[in-house]
This record gives structure tokens, sequence and C-alpha cells, in this order.
């Protein structure tokens, strides 16, 4: 990751209060980093960063306080020229932050005052940023459109040479507008002069308790690396710090120390090797670090040999011998040290007479770093430009396939995930129609079930109907037989009864007319 930061961004928002600094911030960074919110005073009180990975650069945004907030104008300028010399570097750019709205007289002061406390050079750096894009999208007009409303802001953009974006920190995509700010910024960084505060790459070289981690951290003004007071050695692999350092950018390459009895001799070509990479295109200065009080033994003796051997021939014309520990000296010349010395005098004179004194526990003397790069700066101009021989070459240009290795995973990604994205639409889009037609299908499957149960319960009520008419009739059937067979059979007995006395009549009869013939 600290790769990436030498070749990052810095970003730093400048503008009045309530005009969405801490949005377009957050819309750079592709994340909440700054607390955002509408209000008429300043939301950010004091100068806030953040980082992160945009588009596969490294970028720090720093979010300043707004003008004509609650704090004065002392305080504000204050804040900003400590924000300059912390953030400036060949690779920073000034975002003036301008709200779509009616351009005031106030809008005016603010970017007057902010164009006094920039100076000259750093507008040079600066762009104008407009934010509520999503308010010309509304009115369906464009931004030169908008800008030739006012002629003020029209003067004002002339005279930034026509550097402006528009935001809206709105948008569902804020990706491409950071992508497109990105873009322009870094092309009118390739497109400027080349700035004399350049940036500087730095490698430590040297044995075991020397303090060069320590002046790892004095370089860069904060404890970035790992520093104990030990003989033994305190890191085995390459560590890499970085920091602005008096207004220009720094990185420092910390390297395993030579004569590690923990570390095999190919292990520490490897890390030097790794070293060479973390410092592609190829280091500005060498530092071989020795500690004051120490005695120039041979072990000593053999470090430029072995740097030769692992760096090549040339390494020593952008090598500084740098002493540490000149706390220690009470009193004595650290020239008296060298010249007392043959070995370690011919050392520095292959060196260029270069070397240097360190004060490791005043890391807050800034003029002792100050001195270094001094040194550094002529040592390049008389290289004319930072080292590099063909493991320097093969390093940049592992590097730089890397790089396009790295842009390839993360377009073959982006591919990838629209892909998904794609088939998650479909997909969804899938099961709403499955659903929709599940839905359709139960909701005719309830339908026609419904109408078999009212045919059904129907039926029933007919074949209920035909069996109680069907039993009314067999009763009324029944009633009617039975009457019948009743009335018929009382008719027969009628009738029997009728010729039984018809018999007993005839009977009696004959028995009286037999009586009569008797008689």
């Amino acid at each position: 990751m600290m790769a990436e930061k030498i070749r990052g961004l810095n970003l730093v928002l400048l503008g009045r209060s309530g005009i969405g600094k801490s949005a377009s911030g957050n819309t750079i960074l592709g994340k909440e980093a700054f607390k955002s919110k509408k209000s008429s005073s300043s939301v950010t009180r004091d100068v806030a960063v953040e980082s992160g990975t945009v588009c596969g650069r490294w970028v720090t945004v720093y979010d300043t306080p707004g003008l004509f907030g609650t704090e004065s104008d002392h305080e504000i300028q204050r804040k900003f020229l400590k924000t300059f010399q912390e953030s400036e570097s060949d690779s920073c750019v000034f975002l003036l932050v301008i709200k779509v709205d009616r351009f005031t007289g106030k809008e005016r002061e603010a970017v007057e005052k902010i164009e006094k406390l920039l100076g000259d050079e750093r507008l040079k750096k600066t762009w104008i940023l407009f934010t509520r894009g999503d308010k010309l999208e509304e009115e369906n007009m464009t931004i030169e459109e908008y800008m030739n409303q006012s002629e003020p802001l029209r003067k004002v953009v002339q005279k930034y040479d026509q550097r402006y974006h528009v935001f809206n920190n709105k948008t569902k995509r804020p990706s491409v507008q950071a992508r497109q700010l990105l873009e322009k910024c870094t092309q009118s960084i390739k497109d400027a002069p080349a700035d004399r505060l350049s940036s500087r790459r730095i490698v430590l070289l040297g044995k075991s308790g020397v303090g060069k981690s320590a002046a790892g951290n004095t370089i860069l003004g904060r404890r970035e690396f790992i520093s104990v007071q030990s003989m033994s050695s305190v890191i085995r692999v390459c560590s890499e710090g970085h920091a602005t350092v008096s207004g220009r950018s720094v990185s420092v390459v910390d390297t395993p120390p030579f004569f590690d009895t923990q570390m095999r001799p190919e292990e520490l070509v490897t890390e030097i090797a790794r070293s060479v990479y973390l410092s592609s295109p190829g280091p500005h200065a060498f530092l071989i670090v020795l500690r004051v009080i120490d005695r120039f033994t041979e072990q000593e003796q053999k470090i430029p040999q072995m740097i030769e051997m692992m760096l090549g021939q040339d390494v020593l014309k952008y090598s500084i011998i740098l002493f540490t520990h000149g706390d220690l000296l009470e009193g004595r010349s650290v020239v008296d040290l060298v010249e007392e010395n043959c070995r370690l005098r011919d050392l520095v004179d292959r060196c260029g007479g270069r070397y240097h004194i360190f004060n490791n526990r005043s890391m807050s003397n800034r003029e002792q770093v100050n001195d270094l790069l001094q040194m550094i700066d002529s040592m390049i101009a008389r290289n004319r430009g930072h080292y590099i021989n063909q493991m320097y070459k093969d390093a940049q240009k592992f590097r730089q396939e890397e790089e396009k290795q790295r842009l390839r995973y993360e377009e073959n990604r982006r591919r990838e995930e629209k892909q998904i994205h794609e088939m998650e639409r479909v997909r969804k889009e899938m099961e709403e129609k499955v659903r929709a037609e599940y839905e359709a299908n139960r909701s005719e499957q309830e339908r026609l079930r419904a109408g078999r149960q009212r045919d059904e319960e129907k039926r029933r009520r007919e074949e209920k109907q035909i069996q109680e008419e069907m039993e009314r009739v067999r009763k009324e059937m029944e009633e009617r037989f039975r009457a019948e067979y009743e009335a018929e059979r009382s008719e027969q007995e009628r009738l029997r009864a009728v010729r039984q006395r018809d018999e007993e009549k005839r009977r009696k009869g004959e028995k009286q007319k037999e009586n009569c013939v008797c008689s």
C-alpha cells in the first residue's frame, strides 16, 4: 500500500461554509469519510484528513474548515497555512469549492480570501469544483450556461484557465465523477512545469544497532519504523514510510541490517532487491548509516563492498554516510573523527565526500533533516537524476507490468461485477416472472377450485331436491295406494256382506218354501 502513496495525490478542499466540501470529499473517496450535513455554519471545525484508493490511485483528501463560520479569520488562516505545509508536494491539487447558486458578493469575498492565502504558485495548481450539479440537471442547464449568467463568476473561471469540474454529490454513480476529476488533476500535474520541491526517495542501509530505523523516523518526522536501542535486528524485511517534509513528498525504505545472524545471505539479497522495487523507478539517495562513536572495523569496511555487489558499481556516487547518535560526540568534531580514520575517510571520499550527522533523540530538530535534503538535492544535481541500474530497470519494468496487471485485474473485476449484477438482475426478473406466473396460476387454480366447489354444492342441492321430490312422490303414491287399497278392501267387505245377506235371505226363502211344501 505504501508504494501507492508515492504516486499518490493530495487534494485540499477549500471554500466557505455549507457548500458541500465534506460531501465532495466523501464523493471523491467513495465512502462516508467526513461528517456532512446541511448547515449554514461549518460542520468541519478542524482540518480532517482521510485517505483511500480511488481508481487504482492512493488519494489523500484534506477537508478544511469553511470561511465565514464561527471561527475567526486569523484562526482559519493559521489552519490553512498548516494544511498547505503538510499537504503540498509535486502531486498536490487545491480544489476551490463553489456551490451552483447565485454568485453573490459573499462568494466573491470567499474566493478572494482563499486566493490570497494560496498565493500565485499554488493558484496554478488550483481547480474550481462546483457542487450541486443535480440542480443543473433539474433545470436542464449546462455548467457553461450557468457560468455565463454571472459576469463575476465567468471572470473567476477565466482566471483559472477553465480548470473546473462539476460534482453531483447525490448521484448513485459517484465513482465516475471522482475518476473524471482525478484524470483532470493528474493531467494538469503532468502538464505543469517541474516543481523545485519534487519528491525524494531514500534507502537506508547499515548494520544492526546503528540507529537506522530511528534515522528514518527522524527524516519523516514521526515514528513510522520500529526502533529500539539494541544490537539485535529490529526488522528482517523491508518497510517503507512516507511523509510530506518541508513541502515535498519523501519516501524512506528501511532495509534489514547487514551481518544479521538470524538471516541467511540469500534472504538479505532478496530484501535488498525488494527495496529496489519499493523505491522504483530508483532512489535519489542511499544513506549508509554508521554510529558516530563506533570503531570502523573490518565489518564496517565490508559494507560498501556488499552494497556494490548487490546494487552495482556506481551506487556510492548516489550515497551519503549518515552518522547517528550525534548527541554522544560530547563536543568533538565529526570532521576530526573522519580524518582520524583513513579507512573511514576513504569510504567518505568514495561517496563524494558526503556525510551528515543526526541526533535521533531530537526528532523536532528539522534543521538537520533540511540540511540532509539539501545535500541530497546537490547530489541529484551532480548525478542528473536518481540512481538506476539494470536491477532498478527490471524493478521499474516489473512494477509497470504489475500496475498493468492490477489495472487488468480491476477491469476484469469490474466486468465480473457487472456480469454478476446483470445475472442478479436477470435472476430477480426471472424470480419475479415465475412468482407472478405462480401467483396467477395459483389464483386460477383457486378460482377453478371455487367454481368446482360451487358446482358440487349445486349438484348436491339438486340431488337433494330430486331425492326429496322422489321421496315426496313415493309417499304420495304410498298414501294413494294405501287409500285405494283401503277403499277397495272396504268395498270388498261391503260386497261380501251384501252377498252374505243375500245368501242368508235366499236360504231363508228356500227354507220357507220347503216348509210350505211340507205343509
